[in-house]
């Protein structure tokens, strides 16, 4: 696995202190993402205040292909 990272945008659903359920554009559901796949530099962003809101953050990138973000 590469430890790149891709620049993705998701709405947030929920926040918990390991993981982000997400709605992903143009798929069915939810899909939770581990706050550990995100980059450090984004992760230190995360509030409850995005719940409910479009966020764009970073991403590892086989976390990305996973849910089709692009």
């Amino acid at each position: 696995m590469s430890d790149a990272y891709r620049t993705v945008t998701a709405r947030i659903e929920r926040i918990t202190p390991k993981a982000m359920e997400v709605i992903v554009p143009n798929r069915k559901g939810t899909y939770w993402v581990a706050r550990s796949l995100i980059h450090g530099g984004d992760e230190l962003k995360v509030h409850p205040g995005l719940t409910g809101t479009d966020w764009t953050f970073r991403l590892m990138e086989w976390k990305a292909d996973e849910l089709g973000l692009a």
